[in-house]
Order: C-alpha cells, then structure tokens, then sequence
C-alpha cells in the first residue's frame, strides 16, 4: 500500500474536503421519482500534488444500468475550477461555496451526461445529487450519501 496525501484537514483550499477515504450508498430514481434501487459505493480521494491535482476512486457494486464499476480520475485544479479527461469520461467542475460543489461530467462509462451538486453536511457527511441525461433526456436521478471513514 502506498501512502496517499489526504492533506490537512484544517485546509480550506478548494477541494480539500474531498480527501479521505468514503463509505455510501447510491439511491436510484425514475424521472418521475419512483425508486429503482441502490448500492454501495467505496470512494478514495487524495492528493496527487497538494492543491493541484487529486485522484479520485469511486467504486460502485453496481452502478445503475452497467453493473460493478470503478472509476479512476486524475483531477487537475485551477483555484476554483477543476477538469479531467481519460478514457472513462471527461469532467469539468467549479467550487461554489467552501462546501458546495457542481460538476458536469460527461460518463463514457454509462452513456450519459452527469449533473452532479456535492453538498457537505459537515466535514464527514456528504450528498450527492445526481441528475443524468441520455440523448438530452432525464434517464434517471440518483442521490448518493456518503460518509468519511478516514481523514486527513
């Protein structure tokens, strides 16, 4: 195991309060709000150079309509703003206010684009909403609760 840079947690940088490892559950929607199913995700997140760049690991048991599914991102950081592009998808996301996040990412993975708002409770609670779109339709919503099981 290599040792990864969860940062300090006393940092308000933009995107430090990501860093630690992350237990949730990933709650699926109809457009119409009827509840499909859910499942566990396992996320990792730390730093690749400190205020820079971060590595994101999401891995879901079964992601909605493809299955057992991990992601790895490289995420580079301008400040406020921050992108990635690999083979799985390309991401673009913006720093609101110091604990609410929006990024557009467009999956490779599920065919769709991916609205995503992180909003964190408190420093080890965070939501995800999810809105996703397939031919510029509402494919489905999801709503992901995560907790920090490891910090800075």
């Amino acid at each position: 195991m290599t040792n990864k840079n969860y940062g300090d947690i006393k940092s308000t940088h933009p995107y430090q309060c990501f860093m630690g490892r992350w237990e949730g559950l990933c709650k699926t929607f109809t457009p119409k709000g009827d509840f499909i199913e859910s499942s566990a995700v396992h996320m990792d997140v730390y730093w690749n150079e400190l205020n820079k760049s971060w590595h994101l690991m999401e891995d879901f048991e079964n992601l909605y309509g493809v299955g057992k599914t991990v992601f790895n991102s490289d995420i580079s950081v301008d400040g406020k703003y921050c992108w990635a592009k690999s083979e799985q998808l390309s991401l673009h996301g913006t720093e609101l206010t110091p604990f609410n996040y929006v990024f557009t990412i467009d999956s490779k993975i599920s065919k769709t684009l991916v609205h995503n708002n992180h909003y964190f409770i408190d420093p080890n609670n965070r939501r995800i909403i999810t809105h996703k779109l397939r031919d510029g339709e509402t494919h489905i919503f999801q709503i992901q609760d995560f907790v920090r099981i490891q910090q800075p």
